[in-house]
């Protein structure tokens, strides 16, 4: 006989849940279900951090209102469902690319130069990449895409916006590609069409992006888009038990400009502006 698969451990908010769930049987039956003082103590927590929650989310609201411009909150309102490329497609990431995320992220060669370790096993590829990107795009700090091919819908890399500014003109990019598709000029159309979107539809001002000096693909990359040298950091990480430097890389659009700050946060004042204009010409 097979041996009889051990019994999960049962949290105390699994537990709470399962009572709830008893208290909403279907029929007339009275069904009574003991709760304890730990029970409503866990209660009384969660109802706690529910209200916290809330209080949070209508306060990032406002912020959002208030300093956001318009073009932005309208985006992430109605934000587009894929990016296309001659070969790709670039959308949000989803809770069930984690495997195919992993295979890519796990693997040493991959991250190298990414600057974090390869990931130990799914659970933490799923709570240090998934989740949290997941939740940087809700919140408005990062905008996560995955990059497929256009006949399937499996992941193969992912090219990430992350850390935007308040008024949305500075973002750093961040980006990595499945080995077997290195050599195809996958990183340059996706990283391409990412920059295409930053600068035409966020309105981004400054592209950043940072890469180690051993990382010669990558910085071919960066440069066949635009991006120019703005910074050296000499024996700034440690890869193989030797000192690496790092290269700070950027791109600018011009079009993007402070002027273009001012008209977004009040459309009134280039009507000002050419009134006052045309009068000093009386």
């Amino acid at each position: 006989m097979e041996p009889e698969p051990a019994a999960m451990a049962t949290t105390p908010e699994q537990e709470i849940l399962e009572k709830l769930q008893a208290l909403s049987l279907e029929g007339e039956e009275k069904v009574l279900v003991p709760f304890t003082k730990k029970d409503t103590d866990l209660w009384k927590d969660f109802t706690e951090y529910r209200n916290i929650r809330r209080k949070w989310d209508s306060v990032r609201e406002e912020e959002w209102s208030k300093h956001h411009p318009p073009y932005i909150r309208a985006l992430f309102n109605n934000w587009p469902s894929v990016l296309e490329t001659p070969r790709l497609r670039l959308r949000l990431l989803r809770e069930t690319d984690a495997e195919n995320a992993f295979r890519v992220l796990c693997n040493p060669t991959t991250m190298k130069y990414y600057g974090t370790s390869a990931h130990r096993d799914i659970e933490y590829t799923r709570k240090n990449y998934i989740d949290l990107m997941i939740s940087r795009f809700k919140f408005r700090d990062a905008a996560p895409f995955v990059v497929t091919f256009k006949e399937n819908d499996e992941y193969i890399g992912h090219v990430n916006a992350i850390q935007f500014d308040r008024l949305f003109k500075f973002v750093e990019i961040a980006y990595i590609i499945d080995p077997d598709h290195w050599g195809k000029g996958i990183a340059t159309e996706a990283v391409g069409r990412l920059v295409e979107f930053l600068q035409n539809d966020t309105k981004i001002h400054k592209i950043r992006a940072s890469l180690y000096s051993k990382n010669i693909a990558s910085k071919r990359v960066l440069e066949k888009l635009g991006f120019t040298q703005e910074g050296y950091l000499k024996d700034n990480v440690i890869i193989d038990g030797e000192f690496v430097d790092e290269y700070l890389m950027a791109l600018i659009c011009e079009e993007n400009g402070i002027d273009a700050i001012q008209v977004e946060q009040n459309p009134s004042a280039t009507t000002e502006k050419t009134e006052n204009t045309n009068e000093n010409k009386h």
